[in-house]
């Protein structure tokens, strides 16, 4: 065989599915910088905390939308189809945002941009799942989920940079849903099987893991509430606009140094012990928030952004630990069924969470806020030490190994991936198809 007929060697995992990684980074960008410019822009324009509460609540529930029906979407067009309309409708509901400024439009605009935001996600991380080889699919999740933390990071710090007063940052919004078609277009990744339906029953989780399920409720509650209406907080206290962005980055920061460390460490002795110190870890750092006070000077303020960043480290260290937790208890059968129904638990208290704080920021003031967090995390606290009487932890065995995901962005579930067979038959061992 001369040197031109022979086989060209597959490239890198890594680069086979860089386009895949590079999409959802450029979406994780326009999702951190909206996470602080919705809550910003409305309160700069005099509306009121609660109907800003509201809407940052709207895009939550755009989220448990996204969760229920992105499948649906991919069962009847596939993965790429699917992709791409979400993208051209986040596209058109961002450059829809700029013509009123207002808490109704705004409120169903965000509706329809948390829906496609986490439609993507889901279809991205189940896409990555089915054709990735289990031998460098643990690498891949981990290079797809930090870019995707780095994009929230980046897009938060991007507002800094930009007019609030102006359409700059919906521009950008915009700019990064229609930017994310272009290497989904190209891409010649394989298009795995239709995913299964999502199956929720949340009896048979509570029975196979209490802390798992309820975790992933306090997670979503802890960490979309500090996404949407933590920013309020700052402008509460008198920030400005490019502090408030600082404050968001340093959640993503915290997320990405404190996150990894905590994980391994649950992987060695029992997990319920590591989500308990978490648990009062965020009430810990909320009680510190509290003490700032309604304002902050300049020379206290990265003392702050320090707090803010061990608060969202422990806050997402919370979810990714519980479900592990949970996996360890779950047999085998059952693995798509408890993720299932913890990633509607999670987009549930996501819901439900920022519209509780934004009464409490209303009410009490910035104190509600904090007092909001540290009531949430201090009863989870004590169930989990309750929990701790009730049952042995798992054989190490058993135990599953640690994996970190961003923020505000859970785990899916795996509903189409490789069986055993399947993988041994792969083009090459090792590598994605």
């Amino acid at each position: 065989m001369s040197t031109l007929d022979a086989p060209r060697p597959l490239p890198s995992p890594y680069i086979q599915v860089a386009g895949l990684v590079a999409a959802m980074a450029l979406i994780a960008v326009g999702n951190g910088l909206m996470a602080t410019y919705v809550p910003v822009r409305l309160n700069d324009v005099g509306v009121e905390s609660r109907a800003v509460g509201a809407v940052v609540t709207a895009y939550a529930v755009g989220m448990l939308l996204g969760c229920l029906l992105s499948g649906y979407l991919v069962r009847r067009s596939g993965h790429v189809r699917a992709f791409t309309t979400l993208a051209a409708m986040g596209t058109i509901s961002a450059l829809l945002l700029s013509i009123e400024t207002g808490a109704l439009s705004w409120g169903a605009l965000r509706i329809a941009g948390g829906f496609c935001t986490t439609g993507m996600f889901m279809i991205a991380q189940s896409w990555l799942n089915a054709v990735t080889q289990s031998a460098w699919r643990g690498r891949v999740m981990a290079l797809f989920y930090v870019s995707y933390t780095v994009g929230l990071a980046t897009g938060a710090l991007a507002l800094s940079r930009l007019d609030v007063a102006g359409d700059d940052a919906l521009m950008l919004l915009a700019g990064c849903y229609a930017a994310a078609l272009a290497p989904i277009g190209l891409t010649r990744l394989q298009q795995p099987d239709a995913p299964q339906r999502i199956t929720v029953k949340l009896r048979e989780v509570y029975a196979i893991s209490p802390i798992g399920l309820v975790g992933a409720f306090v997670s979503g509650g802890l960490g979309m509430t500090m996404l949407g209406v933590g920013p309020l907080y700052g402008t509460e206290i008198g920030l400005a606009a490019a502090q408030v962005a600082l404050l968001t980055a340093a959640l993503q920061g915290g997320n990405l140094i404190i996150q990894w460390p905590l994980g391994a460490l649950s992987d060695r002795i029992d997990r319920r012990l590591v989500i308990l110190a978490a648990s009062i870890g965020v009430a810990l750092a909320s009680i510190a928030v509290a003490a700032f006070g309604a304002s902050v000077p300049g020379a206290l303020f990265w003392g702050l952004l320090a707090v803010f960043a061990i608060w969202g480290g422990l806050a997402e260290s919370i979810y990714t630990i519980s479900t592990a937790h949970a996996n360890d208890h779950a047999q085998a059968d059952d693995v798509v069924m408890v993720s299932s129904t913890i990633l509607i638990v999670w987009a549930t208290g996501a819901t439900l969470g920022p519209a509780v704080a934004t009464v409490a920021l209303e009410v009490a003031g910035v104190v509600g806020l904090w007092a909001f967090f540290l009531a949430e995390a201090a009863l989870f606290a004590g169930f989990v030490i309750w929990r701790r009487t009730r049952r042995e932890r798992p054989a190490d065995a058993d135990q599953e190994e640690f994996q970190a995901w961003p923020a505000s962005s859970p785990p899916i579930p795996e509903l189409s991936p490789l069986s055993e067979q399947e993988e041994r038959e792969g083009e090459t061992e090792a590598q994605p198809r």
